[in-house]
């Protein structure tokens, strides 16, 4: 689980400086000495659980092979993976790279966070881990790590729990404890995206599936806090993106390879079925319910790289009550914008797409879709999260290991998480529970 990240250092602005170290060498160019560091830097572990540290290694010409050790309280094995004390501790993990390069941070060992206030939750799908900050001023509060990649990450609306995937699972957080239990595996499938249902049901798409196969699984949280597999669904080629109208009855899911945007119900037991589909135009990604408007707003990730000069990238309109197409695609950018996630800001009437090829949000007015702003992110934004309650629109950057947090109304910048846990892709926000 370790990331060893490895670069070529070029300054092309001290041209006379490397002439001049050429030539105190014997014309042979200096190699940099190498620069290694462990991430986190700023460590804080929920008491009784995991996490995964990492390493960065600049200037060597190999990876290196790390050992790893703890100072103090708790355990590490040989991946970096920390296990951490039961009660508030600290320590210091090492981790060793050989010939005298080694790094150390320390890492503290934290109790879970005051329900009753409102914190953000990143998933991160390299390392597997969840961040969880406080969204008055985005301090670190804490984190934890499963094994598995974290993809989309959700809110349990009935109890103070989040739910999220990874792999051939689904986790649930007992956001008292910060603790947390998974499904049994279901081997064959990487479950990407989840979404609440009604009857405490929750959806997670799987993006390893074919029309032969069931790309949707539907799961319930029992009584012990475990998620149990209840049912399954066909969703076409590639599912991945999937959203839900706000009593839960209803859902939609994006199937990439299928160009197709499906509708679905559920019932009190549990079984999802089928109610209609619409064909969009390439890649469809993202989904995004508008009630207020009667809109579905789908991104499509079109690139040339698939289809060359018929790549046709940008957000397509469905007509929520009977996925009737409205209108051609809207462009969001150039054709390599690769419109991804979408997320709606309904009382704003804004509408928020991320391009992961431009490394930006473009903004739209609801229900005309005209472009009003452009909203600079880190690398790669992937799924962005409204804040209903709060107006914050919240901007996972996954290659920038970063999260941008924005006002939906004035649209400023209104705060920036730097350093996150490795590939942020979703995030939510747990708005405050009573005690």
């Amino acid at each position: 689980m370790t990331r060893l990240r490895l670069a070529l250092l070029v300054a092309a602005t001290v041209t006379c400086i490397a002439v001049l170290e050429c030539a105190r060498s014997g014309g042979q160019p200096q190699a940099f000495p190498p620069r290694f560091s462990v991430l986190p830097q700023s460590a804080k572990v929920f008491a009784g659980n995991d996490l995964q540290f990492r390493t960065t290694l600049v200037g060597d010409a190999a990876p290196a092979r790390i050992s790893w050790s703890v100072v103090g309280p708790g355990s590490i094995d040989a991946s970096g993976l920390y296990r951490s004390a039961t009660a508030p501790a600290n320590a210091d993990v090492v981790a060793d790279a050989g010939h005298g390069v080694t790094d150390a941070v320390s890492v503290r060992t934290v109790p879970p966070p005051p329900i009753d206030q409102s914190h953000l939750l990143v998933s991160c799908y390299e390392d597997g881990t969840v961040n969880v900050y406080d969204t008055r001023d985005q301090a670190l509060a804490g984190a934890f790590s499963v094994g598995a990649h974290a993809a989309g990450i959700v809110m349990d609306a009935r109890a103070p729990r989040a739910v999220f995937a990874g792999d051939e699972q689904v986790f649930a957080v007992d956001l008292h404890s910060m603790r947390w239990q998974s499904s049994a595996p279901i081997g064959g499938i990487r479950l990407s995206e989840v979404a609440p249902l009604a009857y405490g049901y929750f959806a997670a798409t799987d993006n390893l599936g074919v029309p032969a196969t069931a790309g949707v699984r539907i799961f319930r949280i029992n009584s012990l806090g475990v998620p149990i597999a209840v049912s399954k669904v066909g969703a076409g080629d590639t599912p991945e993106g999937i959203a839900a109208t706000g009593d839960g009855r209803t859902f939609f899911v994006t199937a990439i390879n299928s160009n197709a945007v499906m509708r679905f119900a559920i019932d009190r037991s549990g079984i999802a079925r089928r109610t209609g589909q619409a064909t969009t135009a390439n890649r469809p990604f993202g989904v995004a319910v508008d009630e207020a408007h009667d809109l579905l707003v789908v991104p499509d990730n079109d690139t040339p790289t698939l289809n060359g000069a018929r790549a046709n990238p940008g957000v397509e309109r469905f007509r929520l009550s009977t996925l009737q197409r409205l209108g051609q695609i809207i462009h969001t950018g150039s054709t390599t914008a690769l419109p991804l996630g979408v997320a709606i800001d309904p009382a704003a009437s804004r509408l928020f797409v991320t391009d992961e090829g431009l490394a930006d949000v473009a903004v739209f007015s609801l229900p005309a879709l005209e472009r009003v702003a452009t909203l600079r992110t880190g690398l790669t934004p992937w799924l962005p999260h409204v804040d209903r309650q709060a107006h914050r629109l919240y901007v996972p950057a996954a290659r920038a290991d970063a999260v941008s947090v924005y006002d939906t109304r004035s649209l400023r910048v209104i705060g920036q998480i730097p350093q996150t846990c490795a590939y942020p892709t979703s995030v939510t926000v747990s708005t405050g529970f009573q005690t």
